[in-house]
């Protein structure tokens, strides 16, 4: 099923839903009857036949027939049991304990009674911006469930203590027993289901030919049928919470805002400062005081773009702005708040968020410190390039490019791609042409002159196809143009279909397929060259480029390398982590394939016939022994 036709499904469902709940309830319990039903009759039937093969087999009745037929049902009814009985992992992350936030915990069982809501048996915390109910069960859909509440810190380090009991309110509400339960289960069967079919899809064994054709069928329906249900979950959980908290709107906006800004500027803000003090920052300390810094303006910018943000038909979560209408309510700035719900519910938050810094610096630090290292040679060739009074290369065009994006923003950068565009062929700088379309759809620039850009950009490179395809469905989708969006969508979906069937020729090489010499710059052969003689074992390499037939634009090239091992190596072993070692060592090669040729002398006598094939050979007394 294509994207296009399960949006379809999806409208056509919620119509239905909306017209006649009580009646649409019911199609999914019979197509959630269905889809275990499936599993459940055959299950049967293999179980039936194992009775019977060991019922002839106990009667003295012995053949080669029974034993085979008992083997085939058993392996049969032991791969649906096992697909059944998924086993889980508990989520990973801080567990809290109630001595560590009794104010916390004590909130929690008072919503809980409120809004009639199982137990929650632990509470989990991680260093995302959200909130949500998981329930485990070690076995998927068999065996008790638990309820775990996973928090965010940085959402407990900017919301006030009231908007943060509206969003677990909410959260509450998806496992309650009150007017959501219905949909909760159903989410709850769809998870499981949904890990049913993964499972028996990546399961190779015998008889899966038995579910393939059904799962393909099946599933997108069910997804479909379950789509109205689960965004309609979302509006009832925020009636709930509205209902019990009273400000709903106002925790709604405040997360859209405090959650975009965390996910797109804070640590980009946080590394700047860092870079210019050589220090390491403690991010989950510091989130409130930078949030609370941010200016009216920049508040009213990131509100703005989520009033602008609409759901798709594929997105079980509805957009801000309809959340807000379902509540009746007008959307409003965030109010800075002195105390937060970290600071008024746990016992000791400094601890908590010491915790969760010292796990930062423990994953993060090598990497921020060469971050560091990058940023002041990044800022260091940026003055190099910004001082030169000579004209510019288009290579050095590019970087200059990417490093005003970097050091002062997009809006410096566009004077740069625009004297890329000015400059050069138009088929050299298709990635200038994209960038300057999504500036300007993006920021109320000339908006027929960004859609202008970004066909553009398509129609020269196949490389930014998808890119600029994607862009052009998102602005179809937010000023409502559906017959360009459906149109767009299409042509999206097609090339999505393209570049998979494209990745997978430029990812496989046989004797019949075509090679013709490389076109590679003579700087790239010769860095390539300084790598590849720094791999001893590496005697001989040839580089070609595969004629390619599902986007013959696009470039792969193939580097055939013969190696030399010592004796009494295990060869298979080798090779991969040989391959492994290449692929990460040898990063002169660009749009290339590695091959180690030891074996397959029929394809290396084919690759080695290509003019100019030979790049590097090394001699008899050089080689390892």
């Amino acid at each position: 099923m294509t994207n296009g036709e399960f949006e379809l499904l999806v409208k056509r469902f919620e119509n239905e839903a909306a017209n006649n709940s009580k009646s649409y309830r019911t199609k999914v319990l019979l197509m959630t009857g269905l889809g275990f039903g499936y599993v459940f009759f055959f299950l049967v039937c293999f179980l039936i036949l194992m009775g019977i093969s060991i019922a002839y087999l106990v009667s003295g009745h012995f053949s080669f027939g029974s034993i085979k037929l008992l083997l085939i049902a058993g392996a049969l009814s032991y791969f649906i049991l096992k697909a059944l009985f998924i086993k889980m992992e508990m989520p990973q992350g801080y567990y809290l304990s109630e001595d560590e936030a009794p104010e916390l915990f004590a909130r929690i069982e008072e919503l809980r009674k409120k809004i009639d809501t199982p137990e929650i048996h632990a509470i989990l915390l991680d260093s995302t911006y959200n909130a949500g109910v998981f329930q485990y069960s070690k076995y998927g859909f068999i065996g008790k469930k638990r309820n775990i509440l996973q928090i965010g810190v940085p959402l407990l380090s900017t919301l006030s203590e009231q908007n943060f009991l509206t969003v677990i309110a909410h959260e509450l509400a998806h496992i309650s027993h009150s007017d959501t339960a219905f949909g909760a289960k159903i989410y709850r069967v769809r998870r499981t289901w949904g890990r049913l079919m993964h499972s028996l899809e990546e399961n190779e064994q015998f008889g899966t030919f038995l579910f393939r054709k059904f799962i393909k069928w099946y599933y997108p329906r069910f997804n479909a049928y379950t789509f109205a249900l689960r965004r309609q979950q979302e509006y009832e959980a925020d009636k709930v919470s509205m209902d019990v908290t009273g400000n709903a709107a106002s925790s709604l906006c405040t997360i859209e805002v405090a959650g975009r800004y965390y996910e797109v500027d804070f640590y980009n803000q946080l590394f700047e400062e860092s870079a210019k003090t050589n220090s390491v920052p403690e991010p989950y300390t510091e989130f409130k005081e930078k949030f609370n810094s941010l200016s009216e303006s920049q508040l009213e910018s990131y509100l703005q773009d989520a009033l602008k943000w609409k759901s798709s038909e594929t997105d079980t979560h509805p957009s801000l702005i309809e959340r807000l209408e379902f509540l009746k309510a007008e959307p409003a700035l965030p109010q800075r708040v002195s105390s937060t719900a970290l600071e008024n519910l746990f016992a000791n938050p400094k601890s908590i968020l010491n915790h969760f810094n010292d796990l930062w610096i423990e994953w993060n630090h090598e990497n921020w410190q060469e971050g560091i290292k990058d940023y002041h040679n990044d800022q260091k060739r940026f003055e190099e390039l910004s001082s030169k009074h000579s004209s510019l290369e288009l290579d050095e065009l590019w970087e200059k490019g990417n490093l005003t994006r970097q050091f002062e923003g997009d809006g410096e950068a566009v004077k740069v791609y625009e004297e890329i565009i000015t400059n050069f062929a138009a088929e050299e700088v298709a990635p200038a042409y994209l960038f300057l379309g999504n500036y300007y759809l993006q920021n109320n620039s000339s908006k027929k002159m960004g859609i202008d850009y970004i066909e553009k950009a398509i129609s020269l490179d196949w490389d930014c196809r998808l890119h600029g395809l994607n862009s052009l469905c998102e602005y179809y989708h937010q000023t409502e143009q559906t017959e360009k969006l459906e149109e767009t969508k299409a042509e999206f979906e097609k090339w999505l279909d393209l570049i998979e069937q494209s990745d997978h020729e430029c990812n496989y090489f046989y004797v019949n397929d075509q090679f013709v010499s490389h076109d590679k710059p003579a700087k790239e052969i010769e860095l390539s060259v300084q790598q590849l003689s720094l791999q001893q074992e590496v005697i001989s390499a040839y580089l070609v480029r595969k004629v390619l037939t599902v986007i013959p634009e696009r470039k792969q090239y193939v580097l055939a390398l013969r190696v030399v091992l010592p004796k009494g190596s295990n060869l298979n072993g080798d090779m991969e982590q040989l391959h492994e070692k290449y692929v990460d060592e040898l990063s002169g090669f660009t749009d290339t394939a590695i091959i180690i040729f030891n074996e397959d002398e029929e394809l290396l006598r084919k690759i080695r016939l290509i003019d100019h094939a030979t790049i590097y050979s090394r001699k008899k007394s050089e080689r390892v022994s």
